[in-house]
């Protein structure tokens, strides 16, 4: 027969656990039944079923109602880091589509319900693939449940050491993505430039009709040739000892 506290400490951890992965990309994709997410939410709570101090009265709703919020907020933290991890290849697409001309060409994505820019879709697909390829959701998983120890209920994260380990994450977004994009960006100024010269020789050229497909051509080879640099830094993200457990692992230490 189950018990209020165990029927607590279920709803407590599937609260954390549906927080989660109603936030992180890939398993917030809009495609994915929500019967799916809620399902497997409660499956990974059964498992882990972490405990409950006897010092919570549970039979006050206030208690209950904050320990609530609390999962909540841990589900939050712990999501942030990975969406701040998936944000590195949507800001190495975001930084390319511009100089190539796709700026203001976009896709609509029903994943995630809204127009996204091409190449950021294309390096989203290419970083969730890499992902999965890597077992990476199986240890982000784990380390959720894992987190159960180090954040119990009603466990605090410092904050000023976390919210600067965000901000080392923010940074991280920002130097990763520059290595992605820089090869196409300055592949494609060198061609401004070569376009720049030939108009200066040949006034008579149509700049706007022959520049545009001239660097979609070159824009496209040189994302080409450079998929397995991209496969590379993308591996190096999601592996086990990556940067995004890296930061998990850090966000998880500063629980107690």
């Amino acid at each position: 027969m189950i018990s209020v506290v165990d029927f607590v400490r279920f709803s407590l951890g599937f609260i954390r656990l549906g927080t989660f992965m109603a936030v992180v990309p890939l398993f917030n994709m809009r495609n994915v039944p929500m019967i799916v997410k809620l399902g497997f939410a409660a499956i990974c709570s059964l498992v882990a079923m972490p405990p409950l101090e006897t010092s919570w009265n549970i039979e006050l709703w206030g208690v209950l109602a904050l320990l609530a919020i609390h999962e909540v907020v841990i589900g939050l933290v712990l999501a942030l880091v990975v969406v701040l991890v998936f944000s590195i290849v949507n800001f190495a697409g975001h930084y390319v589509d511009t100089p190539i001309g796709f700026g203001m060409a976009s896709v609509f994505d029903p994943a995630i319900g809204g127009q996204i820019p091409v190449f950021s879709q294309f390096y989203y697909i290419m970083a969730v693939l890499i992902f999965l390829g890597v077992d990476a959701h199986l240890w982000l998983i784990q380390a959720v449940q894992y987190s159960f120890e180090v954040i119990p209920f009603g466990g605090l994260i410092q904050l000023e050491p976390a919210f600067w380990l965000v901000m080392d994450l923010v940074k991280q977004i920002f130097i990763i993505g520059m290595q992605i994009a820089l090869p196409i960006t300055a592949t494609i100024l060198l061609t401004d430039i070569g376009l720049g010269i030939v108009i200066r020789a040949v006034p008579q050229i149509n700049v706007f009709v022959l520049g545009f497909p001239i660097k979609i051509l070159v824009g496209l080879i040189v994302v080409y040739f450079g998929l397995p640099t991209f496969v590379y830094i993308a591996g190096q993200l999601f592996a086990v000892d990556g940067l995004l457990f890296r930061y998990v692992q850090g966000m998880l230490a500063l629980g107690g």
